[in-house]
């Protein structure tokens, strides 16, 4: 289905104010943790460049050179301002919702702005390994109350966050990729006059994202701290684009049958 970005981007940007605010001012389960998160929303503006800055010189993700900053940003400080919420409050299940709803609006935007689907999983592994190697240490390096077992805390805490993240914006993106193919689908006609080699031409370009979609898949299921979930989903999303593959396969071989069969 395809995402309704608009509407709710509008209508949840007022909930997710109320949100962090209530869990900004609520007690933290972990006061250690809770420092790293004020030094999360302290230093926000500086993690977002950090994060875009990797993506950009990424040999990789050729896709961000045609993307200016504000472009590449997209979701990701809601997504930083969320991150810091729940290392305040790793079970609060409307930060959780609010999270998976920007991840699944970054996937969209980023199947709009032309992305692969392996230049999406790439960005995600990108910044989540930026933001523990250099955050998480940072603070550790400035504040000796964080402990290694509170260090340990807020580990877990960003990457069940990046698990979830990288799962849902690659949901929504490959959701994309299934609409484009039913929408062109539900509306070919056979036997319209030059049908048939649009089709081709249409069916064409679809398919020539789906190899790139696996192996991006591929390199996801590489990520050593991808929880079983992340897994299970991965490979769900795998057989879904395998289907696809098949139904474009099939379009193209009924549209090769039809352009054969004599007329009448």
């Amino acid at each position: 289905m395809a995402y309704d970005h608009i509407g709710i981007r509008i209508r949840k940007k007022i909930r997710r104010n109320a949100s962090i605010a209530h869990y900004d001012q609520s007690k933290s389960e972990d006061p250690h943790v809770a420092g790293f998160a004020d030094f999360v929303h302290a230093q926000q503006e500086q993690i977002l460049h950090s994060w875009i800055a990797a993506v950009d010189r990424h040999p990789n993700i050729s896709t961000s050179d045609n993307l200016t900053y504000t472009q590449l940003l997209d979701h990701l400080p809601e997504l930083c301002t969320e991150l810091g919420a729940l290392l305040k409050q790793p079970n609060a299940q409307e930060i959780k919702r609010e999270a998976k709803e920007d991840a699944r609006a970054h996937g969209w935007k980023r199947w709009r702005q032309g992305y692969q689907l392996e230049e999406l999983i790439r960005e995600m592994c990108l910044i989540r390994r930026n933001f523990i190697d250099t955050w998480l240490h940072r603070f550790a390096a400035e504040e000796r109350n964080f402990d290694l077992d509170a260090q340990n805390a807020a580990r877990r805490v960003v990457e069940c966050f990046f698990d979830n993240l990288i799962v849902e914006a690659t949901v929504q993106f490959v959701e994309e990729c299934q609409d484009s193919v039913r929408q062109l689908n539900a509306g070919r006609k056979p036997g319209a006059g030059g049908n048939a080699e649009f089709v081709q031409r249409i069916t064409h370009v679809l398919r020539e994202p789906l190899g790139p979609l696996l192996l991006g898949l591929e390199v996801l299921l590489r990520e050593e701290s991808l929880s079983p979930r992340g897994v299970e989903m991965i490979g769900l999303l795998q057989r879904g684009v395998k289907k696809e593959a098949d139904a474009i396969e099939e379009l193209l071989r009924s549209t090769d049958l039809f352009e054969k069969e004599p007329p009448r």
